[in-house]
């Protein structure tokens, strides 16, 4: 079960590790990036960042929707993790239970604009939440769990 599907373009830090982590009943923490789960450095690294006793599986895309979807996964409350929202919304989409993504923290890129202090979005960005909005999904800003929730498809306009 997802208890929570957080873009954040560091993927698991400080913030993510203990804030989110206390704050959820979580026993499992997903990063789902293509990249990162070919790359043993980085899987090294996301390792050394979880909480004590949390277990993390680091993944595909492809293969976090798989698990998300098996019987196995229902043994897990999971936090997962993606650092875009085109990975967000495949996962969302393709997996039972997910009606909100949490936006923690988008970096300022190319071509983006800045809407709140942790969240530069591009064009390509607006157009994803404005449809996962209209799918009925919840869009939301939120960098740790006692800020309050910013509706991005309503700040969007």
């Amino acid at each position: 079960m997802v208890e929570l599907l957080r873009v954040d373009d560091r993927l698991l830090h400080g913030q993510v590790a203990y804030a989110w982590s206390k704050s959820l009943p979580i026993n499992l923490i997903v990063i789902a990036n293509d990249e990162v789960s070919q790359d043993k450095t980085a899987k090294a690294t996301f390792a050394l960042a979880k909480p004590a006793g949390m277990n993390l599986v680091i993944s595909t895309i492809k293969k976090t929707i798989a698990f998300l979807g098996s019987e196995k996964a229902r043994n897990y409350r999971a936090l997962v993790l993606v650092n875009n929202l085109d990975d967000a919304a495949a996962i969302a989409r393709s997996t039972e239970g997910i009606s909100a993504i949490n936006v923690g923290g988008m970096r300022e890129c190319d071509g983006s604009k800045r809407y709140l202090p942790a969240v530069c979005l591009t064009p390509h960005d607006t157009e994803v939440i404005a449809a996962l909005s209209h799918e009925g999904y919840e869009v939301y800003a939120q960098q740790v769990p006692s800020d309050t929730k910013t509706n991005l498809a309503g700040l969007l306009g």
